[in-house]
């Protein structure tokens, strides 16, 4: 598994690549590891699966369950 810095560095990039994607970059690259993949808008919602996917790792390498929620939020629905 990958440790937690390394993850948290991806994350940072992917969530980086992201908003520059939403202000209107035509085409984004985010590296990890030795692997690049480049993410054009039409595919803003894979980038989105991705750094879910990263915070999903990160929060377990943690020993996490998953986000923190406030014990003051009230979830509805």
């Amino acid at each position: 598994m990958t440790d937690v810095t390394t993850l948290e560095a991806w994350l940072a990039d992917a969530r980086a690549a992201h908003h520059a994607l939403r202000l209107g970059r035509q085409t984004v690259s985010v590296r990890f590891g030795d692997r690049v993949v480049e993410y054009a808008p039409a595919n803003v919602a894979q980038l989105a699966s991705y750094i879910a996917s990263l915070e999903r790792q990160i929060a377990a390498a943690k020993g996490r369950r998953g986000p923190a929620v406030s014990p003051y939020v009230r979830i509805v629905g």
